[in-house]
């Protein structure tokens, strides 16, 4: 289980972003020296070919060498949008749209789709806002809302219950760390310590995962107040989790890629996790600072 960015205190981000931001390389230009024995310009001696001349040789040849390998190499196919079409080596597609996103056709027939520049979707509040109180975190749903359903509709729920999100990170090909398979299109959409996880393309996503935490900021923001099914929330002490849950197993584990310890609420001993997230210690007056669903790669 890896961990993404968290907030190191109330409303201060410190980690990382959702997907890297590029940094190019800075170039560094070694002085050259200074030509011995004159003031004069470096001359070739007599009777020998000007290596000027050899250069533009070498780089006509060079030239001609790449136009080849590029009609060789280069895409085959015209995308319909104008864009171009690549054959990935597991018999899918990778289609660079016309406006430098790109879409990839994969081999079993799915596809998988990165905007632009970053760009991000429109959020559509839906017509009226849900209770706090109904919206309960279980292992598979937040309320009425279950893993798999549409994730415009449910991105719209929560805009219109908690108004603007505080951050969204657009859709981009994640990497595990919310949870989801390595390689899935994702988008992270963040309410002060809740975020919602959707998989798919603008258009077409599923709501697949949730993780409150007070960690990304927000200890005062409303959805703070949603509880589990059971009646846990974040900021409870560990001995309420072991009250609440008492007629359940909970283990307590070091997570490297969380950062810490984490507790894991599991139906039966050696079952599926059923909600899982990090605690200050396994101590009864420690602190609950997270709730997650489980992972949505299995």
């Amino acid at each position: 289980m890896e961990e993404p960015p968290r907030y190191s205190r109330e409303d201060e981000y410190a980690g990382d972003e959702a997907f890297p931001r590029f940094e190019p390389r800075r170039s560094y230009a070694s002085p050259r020296a200074a030509a011995r024995g004159g003031t004069g310009g470096y001359r070739p001696p007599p009777n020998q070919t000007n290596p000027w001349l050899v250069g533009i040789a070498v780089a006509v040849v060079l030239g001609a060498i790449s136009v080849i390998a590029f009609g060789v190499l280069a895409p085959s196919d015209e995308g319909g949008d104008g864009g171009t079409e690549t054959t990935l080596a597991d018999g899918g597609t990778e289609t660079t749209l016309a406006d430098g996103g790109t879409e990839t056709t994969l081999a079993d027939g799915g596809t998988a789709s990165t905007l632009y520049n970053g760009q991000t979707p429109p959020i559509t509040p839906a017509d009226e806002a849900v209770p706090v109180s109904e919206l309960t975190m279980k292992s598979d749903a937040v309320g009425d809302y279950k893993f798999g359903d549409d994730g415009d509709l449910v991105l719209g729920v929560f805009a219109a219950t908690f108004g603007d999100p505080t951050q969204d990170s657009g859709f981009f090909v994640g990497n595990g760390n919310w949870g989801e398979c390595p390689g899935d299109t994702i988008r992270v959409v963040q309410w002060g310590p809740l975020n919602i996880v959707v998989k798919g393309e603008a258009g077409n996503s599923q709501f697949i995962s949730y993780r409150m935490d007070i960690a990304y900021g927000g200890r005062d923001a409303e959805p703070v107040d949603m509880r589990t099914l059971s009646g846990l929330r974040v900021g409870d002490n560990v001995g309420d989790l072991k009250e609440i849950y008492a007629d359940w197993p909970i283990s307590f584990v070091v997570d490297a890629d969380v950062g810490g310890l984490v507790f894991q609420l599991r139906l039966e001993t050696g079952g599926e996790v059923l909600l899982w997230g990090p605690v200050d210690s396994a101590d009864d007056d420690a602190l609950v600072t997270g709730i997650y669903s489980p992972n949505s790669c299995t």
